[in-house]
């Protein structure tokens, strides 16, 4: 039967187990054509023959669980080529004994972990202290910034072999939360100068959206100390001269 060639894909190869035999189900290795209508044959064309239907091997759908365990050796109440041969069959206290002289631990995940973004909050200490301490991390070779949680940070800091810590490079900064707005402000604003000065490293900024009175309370005007003669506070707890007040709003300060 002749097909035009904008109608079939010739000369395609699989050597893993990709296709099997319609008829009979097993594997196909080897050369095979597809056509317009998505079937798939054996033989690199129509004309190599003999054409054999083959079909996709069906996914059986096994999902990877990242928190499910995964370690040096496989292990489990299943059954092995042991039980189709005569030989001693699979006996699991054999394969805990092994890693127990090889000192293997069957209950730690050999899986490496990276760091993924957090979110924290300070609480009513850290308001009442008037700052709290921020962690990050920087790719080594790139401007990446992730804010950690102290547990991870502790992590990556102690080179834990749970993660891959040799991907990062990572800091910690005391953020003002409380005070009067501007100075807030103008201390976070230079404490992200300073580090990304210490670092030699660019975007600490960026990624922080350049908001610097992230996490600011206002202060209560009431629970500052008085002001200097010729001050006075504004509502957002900025000190202002009575003389500054006038210039701004062309009215003395009450």
């Amino acid at each position: 039967m002749y097909i035009p060639k904008n109608r079939i894909l010739t000369n395609q190869y699989t050597s893993d187990n990709k296709l099997q035999i319609k008829e009979t189900g097993e594997f196909y290795r080897g050369y095979y054509y597809k056509t317009f209508e998505g079937k798939f044959f054996s033989g690199k064309t129509p004309n190599d023959l003999p054409n054999v239907e083959l079909i996709p091997v069906e996914d059986v759908g096994v999902t990877f669980k990242p928190d499910q365990v995964q370690n040096e050796i496989a292990y489990g109440d299943f059954p092995t080529i042991f039980d189709e041969i005569d030989t001693p069959g699979y006996d699991e206290g054999m394969v805990v004994d092994y890693a127990r002289l090889q000192g293997i631990n069957l209950n730690q995940s050999t899986r490496t972990l990276l760091p993924t973004q957090a979110y924290p909050q300070p609480n009513i200490d850290d308001y009442e202290l008037g700052q709290f301490t921020r962690y990050f991390c920087v790719k080594v070779n790139q401007d990446i910034y992730l804010e950690l949680n102290k547990e991870v940070y502790d992590k990556l800091k102690s080179q834990d072999d749970s993660y891959l810590w040799q991907l990062y490079q990572t800091f910690k900064i005391q953020w003002t939360i409380t005070g009067i707005e501007e100075e807030v402000q103008k201390t976070n604003n230079n404490i992200v100068l300073i580090q990304e000065r210490r670092m030699k490293r660019q975007g600490f900024g960026r990624f922080l959206k350049f908001n610097f009175l992230k996490f600011y309370l206002p202060t209560d005007v009431n629970d500052l100390p008085p002001p200097p003669p010729g001050y006075h506070y504004m509502p957002d707890g900025t000190l202002m001269t009575n003389k500054e007040h006038r210039k701004r709003f062309g009215e003395d300060y009450n």
